[in-house]
């Protein structure tokens, strides 16, 4: 995929997740994770979340705990300064 194939867009809302990274889908560059709570957004629960950024997809492995921006527009969401936490 391009990397034009990974441009959400501007984002309209953020929020603040914390969560365990389950699986990696490096082909498209999805995160799937196992959130707490997301203020504003979204109960406790495991999502698919894309992450644009090479370099913090790069960061993560499955079982990574993780804090994260959640950008959210019209049609997309998507992670972003994810910084995973030390075990």
């Amino acid at each position: 995929r391009s990397e034009k194939a990974y441009d959400y867009g501007p984002a309209k809302e953020h929020y603040k997740l914390h969560g365990e990274v389950l699986r990696l889908k490096p082909e498209n560059r999805i995160a799937v994770v196992k959130h707490e709570k997301i203020e504003g957004w979204m109960e406790a629960m495991t999502m698919e979340f894309p992450v644009p950024s090479l370099a913090e997809f790069s960061s993560l492995k499955e079982g990574s705990k993780i804090n994260a921006t959640v950008n959210v527009n019209d049609d997309n969401f998507w992670l972003t300064g994810v910084v995973v936490e030390k075990p």
